[in-house]
């Protein structure tokens, strides 16, 4: 039987990280880094590459430009396995780049040059026969990058993809600005036809204007959502299907050396188990080992592993589910 298939769509741009780079740089005359290694970076983009090195399938929607940025991006989707039909070269602006500042700890800064590209993604750009010869549509950064998408494109994305029985999935923008009813009731065609909702901690205060998980849980709760991941770092996750919950923790016995990518690996992980027909419970323990490897690595999908290591990691891990 042929593996299931995520449609990913969303954001795309050149990673190039700099590490270490202190909080003291700017009273430095100088500091040594490691070399740059340019490579892929964008929610879905990472999501795509990610869920292709655990060994799914992936196709991805996403623009580029006619410059060596948008080359070098197609040339690695293809080396990871990632299917590029729907990228989408556009003739007049550049592909986005992304300067990365990792400080010794792991955590980012972004110097970011060219996005504007992502926020002419549109509808227009999604091929209906994608949908159709998937199983999962992933729309990566909802609420803020991707304008045109969240003005009615992502709407229509999710209902289309709904009326040919595709499971529908989507995180948030960690640069959400507003908070609570704006989006709410901005996104509230949106939320009607998700399945699955993953933002992180912080995106999902945000998004709700609630603070605690409970607040948070009923705040999405009439919209038809059937699966909540509210991702939380090193905490692990928060999992509910509006009826039971749990907290599974996260795997902290890697080394965290770049936190980039680290909610992208989740997402694929987790997608990657419902793949296998795992319950969400499993696919979430998963997706916390996933990450695990992930930010032991610098690079936003570096660490990822093949699927029989990260099994093997997520069954010998000696994490509780609290439930």
């Amino acid at each position: 039987m042929l593996m299931k298939k995520v449609y990913c769509i969303g954001l795309l741009v050149c990673d190039v990280p700099l590490r270490p780079v202190s909080k003291e740089i700017f009273s430095m005359n100088r500091c040594a880094i490691d070399p740059p290694v340019w490579g892929i970076g964008g929610d879905a983009a990472n999501v795509a590459v990610a869920l292709s090195k655990l060994g799914g399938r992936a196709l991805f929607t996403g623009l580029v430009g006619n410059d060596m940025y948008g080359e070098f991006l197609k040339k690695r989707f293809v080396e990871a396995g990632v299917d590029i039909r729907g990228i989408i070269t556009d003739p007049v602006m550049p592909t986005g780049v992304t300067h990365i500042l990792i400080e010794p700890g792991g955590e980012r800064h972004f110097l970011v040059q060219n996005v504007s590209i992502n926020s002419t993604l549109d509808y227009s750009h999604v091929r209906e026969e994608f949908i159709a010869e998937s199983d999962y549509v992933f729309l990566g950064s909802s609420m803020s990058s991707l304008k045109k998408m969240d003005a009615g494109g992502t709407a229509e994305l999710f209902k289309k993809a709904k009326s040919l029985g595709k499971i529908t999935v989507t995180d948030c923008d960690s640069k959400i600005k507003m908070q609570g009813s704006y989006w709410l009731e901005y996104l509230d065609q949106v939320l009607r036809h998700c399945d699955i909702l993953m933002p992180s901690l912080e995106e999902a205060q945000m998004l709700t204007g609630k603070n605690e998980l409970p607040e948070i849980r009923d705040a999405l709760s009439g919209y038809g959502i059937s699966t909540l991941v509210v991702k939380m770092g090193d905490k692990g996750c928060y999992l509910t299907d509006f009826k039971d919950e749990c907290i599974i923790p996260a795997f902290n016995e890697f080394k965290v050396l770049d936190t980039t990518g680290a909610g992208d690996s989740f997402v694929a992980g987790f997608l990657r188990g419902l793949m296998e027909g795992w319950d969400n419970k499993q696919a979430a323990r998963f997706a916390n080992c996933v990450a695990g490897f992930n930010v032991s690595k610098v690079g936003a999908t570096a660490g990822v592993p093949d699927f029989e290591t990260a099994c093997r990691a997520a069954m010998d891990g000696s994490v509780n589910i609290a439930c």
